[in-house]
């Protein structure tokens, strides 16, 4: 074998060992993706094992993931509109994506949407959950759940709020579809939670 073949050889050998190496070690572009307990999961994206799986298809790769979250308030059945739920997923310190519920006066479908959707984004989908579920094209989630009938807190009749949001340009029909299903399920979870008395009108 001649010098010339050689040496593109061994070149060839050093390259797939140092490949290896970097994955092993799980250093880029091979790092690896961090397990999502669902023991870690925040309660209020609702069933942890079907939430887990969730995350795992929407959530960016990243070595470890953490979770921080509450739930506080009351049920509104004791005429509060205090009930709120917030999580927020972190990988290696960034926030990946934020999950929460607050109860507010029923908007109609627009106001509610400019309200709740950065800046009033016009570039949305809607898609059938609550009285109205709004996908945005940078993966804002928004849904509005009917929960207290008129009458039972002071103002009139009031609905769930429900956003999710992941910080990551992704956009795949996939990712897409992992957002809406996230959003239901903290929705589901805050409707039987928040005790309400309205028909949540999410799907199954």
């Amino acid at each position: 074998m001649s010098k010339k073949v050689l040496i593109p050889l061994t070149s060839l050998v050093v390259v797939g060992l140092a490949a290896a190496a970097f994955y092993a070690l799980g250093l880029p572009p091979f790092e690896k993706r961090g397990k999502i307990k669902a023991s870690k999961v925040c309660e209020s994206l609702g069933d942890s094992t079907k939430a887990a799986s969730t995350l795992e298809t929407v959530l960016p790769k990243e070595p470890e993931y953490s979770f921080r979250g509450r739930v506080t308030g009351e049920q509104v059945t004791q005429q509060s509109d205090a009930f709120r739920s917030d999580c927020t997923v972190y990988g290696e310190g960034k926030t990946l994506l934020s999950a929460g519920t607050l109860v507010m006066e029923t908007q109609s479908a627009d106001s509610w949407a400019k309200y709740s959707l950065e800046d009033g984004d016009e570039a949305r989908e809607s898609f059938a959950a609550g009285s109205g579920g709004f996908i945005t094209a940078d993966n804002t989630v928004a849904i509005q759940v009917p929960c207290a009938k008129a009458g039972t807190i002071p103002g009139g009749e009031y609905s769930l709020r429900v956003v999710v949001d992941l910080r990551s340009s992704e956009a795949s029909d996939r990712v897409r579809q992992g957002l809406k299903d996230l959003a239901v399920e903290t929705a589901r979870f805050a409707h039987e939670k928040t005790e309400c008395n309205l028909p949540a009108e999410l799907p199954e």
